[in-house]
C-alpha cells in the first residue's frame, strides 16, 4: 500500500476521531436501540443487496407461473407439452412487469452495491499499476 493511502486513513480517523470530540451529546441526541437496529439492519440489507433482488425476482416469476398455471388448471385445460413453456414465457412477461415496479428500492440498492464494487476495483487496479509504475 502505497505511503499516500497510509496517510489519507490516518487523516481520516482523525478527522472522524476530532468529529466525536467536538460533538455534544445531549439526551436528546443519544441514539435509541431502535436508531442502532435500524442502521444494523440498513447495513445488512446494502451489503447483501444482489442476493436480496435476485431472490425476490426468482420469487416473484415462480409466483406468477403458479397463478398463471392455476388460471389455466380452472379452466379446465391440462398443460403439456408446448403449453408449458408458453406458461413460462407468460411467467416471465408478468413477472417482469411485476418486478420493475414491485423491486425498485432492492434495485436500487443492488445498483449502488455493484457501483461500489466496481470503483473499489478500479482504485485497486489503479494502485496496483502505479506500484508497477514505480519499479
Amino acid at each position: 500500500m502505497p505511503a499516500d493511502n497510509k496517510t489519507a486513513d490516518k487523516a481520516e480517523v482523525k478527522d472522524a476521531a476530532g468529529a466525536a470530540d467536538t460533538a455534544v451529546a445531549t439526551a436528546e441526541d443519544a441514539p435509541t436501540d431502535s436508531d442502532v437496529l435500524a442502521a444494523g439492519a440498513a447495513a445488512a440489507v446494502a451489503k447483501h443487496a444482489t442476493m436480496r433482488y435476485a431472490t425476490l425476482r426468482i420469487g416473484i416469476f415462480i409466483a406468477s407461473l403458479g397463478v398463471l398455471w392455476g388460471l389455466v388448471a380452472a379452466t379446465g385445460h391440462i398443460v403439456t407439452g408446448n403449453g408449458v413453456l408458453y406458461l413460462m414465457m407468460g411467467a416471465l412477461l408478468v413477472s417482469g412487469v411485476a418486478s420493475f415496479f414491485l423491486l425498485s428500492r432492492q434495485r436500487d440498492a443492488m445498483s449502488v452495491q455493484v457501483t461500489q464494487r466496481t470503483e473499489r476495483l478500479a482504485d485497486r487496479f489503479q494502485e496496483n499499476a502505479s506500484m508497477e509504475d514505480e519499479d
